[in-house]
């Protein structure tokens, strides 16, 4: 089964992104990194301009600026605005490097160009804390900590990209999520984890809003605001837990029964946790009464 990340590697925006970015098309990412720039300049100077009209320096409130791309385009001296739309629009005409969100999709050029703009501004953050986080046995709800911190830390350094309307997390946030919930794995459970991934992406969204409304907000802080609701989604139950294990034995018992041979450390590692396991399984067992339970918690 593929570990969490690689799963994170291969999304449909993982994909997107490597094929944009690679080398065969250095020249058409460098017009859109240069498009990114220019936006980021655009932002810089709106909210620059509206702390000194409204004092409002410690929070970035959702905002709008009327024809963005024509700005982006003056903003990158540009002949005019057709070389931004043309890159954004859903008819790409054999351009070097697909939008994001696809020819099929009904969204607009400017949309579909800010939900690049996020997604690329974002991506380092991403693969810092993919790099940092593979080098740990982690658990999903490990994963989602570590993540939504990253996602923390994009909103802090990017401010106005992150509060331009309708501002929150970058748009492959609901895919990453996915991956986290577990939602494509063979053990989940259809409907829940698919709604624990829809949650966790609006826990996404509270996120950043919260780095927004206060810019002393740390991205640890911003997580901890949603840190109880992340673990109680992805904190597997005792059931779950036990089917897990059940097919784990069974799996290894088939392939020592075949042949397969253990290092004589994990093999004494393992039979010393599961006579503890079986310890604690005798007393799950044991029908008893409230008395008899009450007396066994206290001894434990």
């Amino acid at each position: 089964m593929p570990s969490i990340r690689q799963e994170l590697e291969t999304t449909r925006t993982a994909r997107w992104y490597r094929d944009a970015s690679g080398t065969a098309r250095a020249g058409a990412w460098a017009d859109r990194e240069r498009d990114y720039a220019a936006l980021r300049a655009v932002l810089a100077e709106h909210a620059s301009a509206a702390a000194t009209a409204t004092g409002r320096r410690h929070e970035q409130p959702p905002f709008q600026l009327p024809a963005l791309l024509s700005l982006v385009a003056k903003q990158a001296h540009y002949a005019g605005a057709e070389p931004v739309y043309r890159r954004y629009r859903s008819k790409q005409h054999g351009a070097q490097i697909l939008r994001w969100a696809g020819s099929d999709s009904p969204m607009r050029p400017c949309p579909a160009f800010l939900a690049e703009a996020r997604i690329t501004a974002f991506w380092p953050y991403r693969e810092g804390m993919l790099e940092v986080s593979d080098a740990f046995d982690m658990t999903r709800a490990e994963w989602a900590s570590a993540y939504l911190q990253a996602l923390a830390a994009w909103a802090a350094d990017d401010r106005t990209l992150a509060a331009y309307d309708p501002g929150g997390a970058p748009l492959c946030v609901a895919e990453d999520m996915a991956v986290i919930a577990g939602v494509h794995a063979p053990w989940a459970t259809g409907p829940a984890a698919a709604a624990h991934a829809d949650r966790l992406t609006a826990l996404a969204d509270e996120v950043v809003r919260g780095v927004l409304s206060d810019a002393s907000m740390t991205p640890l802080g911003a997580f901890n605001t949603v840190r109880d609701e992340v673990r109680a989604l992805l904190s597997p139950s005792p059931e779950s837990l036990a089917e897990q294990v059940l097919r784990a034995v069974a799996e290894l018992s088939d392939r020592m029964i075949h042949g397969s041979r253990m290092a004589p450390g994990q093999a004494k590692r393992l039979e010393g946790m599961l006579a503890s396991l079986a310890t604690l399984l005798t007393h799950q067992a044991k029908p008893h009464s409230e008395g008899e339970s009450g007396g066994y918690l206290r001894q434990a």
